[in-house]
């Protein structure tokens, strides 16, 4: 068979018709979408540039986010949850009580008070009924502990003291004869024997607090009642209320007064004669004998003996 120029030419014309059916369509369509680029670009990086200009255009057309502010604490957008609210605590209830002082002042005998030896005196309380029971005259003062100062160790009431109203309560104390300080303490005892007091809980006492100091001697004066013309020689006695101690003095004939020092304290006084077998005394009206006072650089006047008898006086308590 001759093979001739024309048959050649036909079998070349084939070959290419079939390798350009085999190529892709990217390579003929490549120089119309991209008319500057040269026809020999890389497959791989036309892909990728295809896949880069995609993520910018879906990045250039999402939506803009606007920032947030700083934190701040008046950046926090309001809220409708209602804030907490504070849960008011109970009211706390007033405490009260039936019987229950309330402690004014010191009226007489302020805290300190200096006396002298033996001496009798009077401490008086201003008291306020701070309770809500009405105070009667069975209600009592009374010694709860401390230096006794004498034998009173109760005293009634004067009166009704109703709630809010004050009242003085006094009692009798005779100091000690020995030096030093001394305190006493006191409250109120209503008629079912329970004591009480001032303070938060109605159980503190109120005391009377005196010292007891040395002190110089005093100075007694006296006359003598003598049932004569003129006394006979006596022995005048002093004797201390409080410890007993007797102090004695010679008194010459015809003197029908004295003038003696004691120490500072309470006595009783009496006069003897010897020969005579009888007594005069320092007396009240029904012919007790009855306490003085001597204090340290005062005169006491007045201390008469009289009222003679062959019999011993009796004293007061």
């Amino acid at each position: 068979m001759k093979i001739t120029t024309n048959s050649i030419l036909i079998v070349f014309g084939l070959i290419a018709l079939v390798m350009v059916a085999c190529l892709p369509i990217a390579v003929f369509a490549a120089p119309l979408l991209q008319y500057e680029q040269p026809v020999s670009v890389d497959n791989v990086a036309t892909v990728q540039a295809m896949v880069t200009q995609t993520i910018v255009a879906m990045t250039q057309n999402a939506p803009t986010q606007t920032p947030l502010p700083p934190a701040t604490a008046t950046s926090i957008p309001p809220t409708n949850t209602p804030l907490p609210t504070n849960t008011p605590l109970p009211t706390a209830t007033a405490v009260s009580y039936c019987d229950w002082v309330s402690f004014i002042k010191d009226v007489s005998i302020p805290d300190g008070t200096k006396l002298t030896a033996g001496e009798t005196f009077t401490k008086t309380w201003r008291l306020k009924n701070r309770g809500t029971c009405t105070w009667t005259p069975d209600y009592m003062l009374v010694f709860v502990s401390g230096d006794p100062m004498g034998g009173t160790t109760a005293v009634r009431l004067p009166g009704n003291v109703s709630p809010g109203q004050t009242v003085d309560v006094s009692v009798t104390l005779t100091a000690p004869a020995k030096r030093g300080h001394y305190t006493g303490y006191w409250m109120l005892r209503n008629p079912s024997g329970v004591m009480f007091g001032y303070g938060d809980n109605a159980n503190k006492a109120f005391f009377v607090d005196i010292r007891m100091e040395d002190l110089p001697h005093g100075t007694v004066m006296g006359n003598f009642s003598y049932p004569s013309e003129f006394n006979p020689p006596l022995t005048l006695y002093f004797e201390n209320a409080v410890t007993g101690e007797i102090i004695q003095f010679s008194i010459p004939e015809r003197n029908p007064s004295y003038s003696v020092l004691l120490p500072t304290g309470t006595y009783y006084a009496y006069a003897s004669v010897p020969n005579y077998n009888l007594q005069g005394a320092y007396v009240n009206d029904s012919l007790i004998m009855k306490k003085f006072v001597v204090k340290g650089g005062q005169t006491t006047t007045g201390i008469n003996i009289t009222d003679w008898s062959p019999n011993p006086h009796s004293r007061e308590d």
